[in-house]
């Protein structure tokens, strides 16, 4: 296998009520949005979820993966225990997503690649270190830099590992993420009126 995926879906969402990536959008969730998104552009994908709520998301079809590494390191949990899986099936690669992102760019993780390294996503604006890819080697290096030099951010990870800024223009919504009901009901309105994005 080339290269793995991972969507990161382990937030509390308390802004919407929680359980973020399975509320309803289009013709099913956020979630299934994102798996649709992502799933063409890797060889295998996983979740990862809490453990508090590993049983509401079993039936997606996709490995569940949970935090092992203890502390308070956010999504970066995630992006290791992705790592991790990754490792396992002998992946190049890891490319991960945001879980509330519905509107991903269907190329993103060939214009990540072409960086050559690890990199994350910029719009041209900010940077989105959600999407991400991230060299599987990197795992134990990673790992030892989180536990031993305190790194506790994406972008602590990826500027520890060298990783670019690869600038991903053209895709008007798609760094657009849902936070709130207002978020929601306006990734609603884009999906209406460009149906394209189904």
């Amino acid at each position: 296998m080339q290269i793995a995926g991972v969507i990161i879906a382990g937030g509390k969402g308390a802004r919407l009520g929680g359980d973020k990536p399975l509320r309803a959008f289009g013709q099913s969730t956020l979630l299934d949005a994102v798996i649709a998104r992502a799933r063409p552009q890797v060889d295998e994908l996983a979740l990862n979820v809490s453990a508090v709520a590993l049983e509401r998301y079993r039936d997606r079809g996709l490995e569940l993966l949970m935090d092992s590494e203890e502390g308070d390191i956010g999504p970066l949990a995630g992006i290791l225990a992705g790592l991790e899986w990754a490792e396992r099936r002998r992946a190049i690669w890891l490319a991960s997503f945001p879980a509330d992102t519905p509107f991903l760019s269907r190329d993103l993780v060939s214009r990540l690649l072409a960086s050559g390294g690890a990199a994350a996503a910029h719009d041209g604006e900010r940077l989105h270190g959600l999407c991400a890819i991230w060299p599987v080697s990197a795992r134990a290096e990673l790992l030892r830099a989180v536990r031993e030099e305190g790194i506790r951010s994406l972008h602590g990870a990826m500027t520890h590992l060298d990783g670019r800024e690869c600038v991903v223009r053209g895709d008007v919504h798609a760094f657009f993420n849902v936070n709130t009901p207002e978020d929601l009901a306006a990734a609603e309105r884009i999906l209406a009126e460009t149906p394209e994005l189904e």
